[in-house]
């Protein structure tokens, strides 16, 4: 499990284009931050899952509409193989 903050910076790099851009580049800008919680999980036979929720707030934005919005994202992989018992150290006979 874990517990922290997420964020993304989104900057437009070309200004709008076609028959409504009559008002010049118009280039947008936005900044969010909020909360995220992940958990990984036992799914099924060989697979692990996992499943993230996060949010995110805008607090700067130019040219966009201000948002609040969240995500969740359900994934599954195959499990980390268990490590084989090995004894410690090297073997010496005698």
């Amino acid at each position: 499990m874990h517990v922290g903050t997420a964020g993304y910076v989104y900057q437009q790099v070309t200004g709008d284009s076609g028959a409504g851009a009559k008002l010049g580049d118009f280039k947008g800008h936005s900044v969010g931050i909020g909360p995220q919680i992940g958990f990984f999980f036992p799914a099924f036979e060989g697979y692990t899952g996992y499943l993230n929720i996060r949010g995110y707030w805008d607090i700067a934005t130019e040219n966009r509409p201000t948002a609040q919005f969240a995500m969740v994202t359900l994934s599954f992989a195959p499990a980390v193989p268990e490590k084989p018992t090995t004894p410690r150290g090297p073997r010496h006979s005698k």
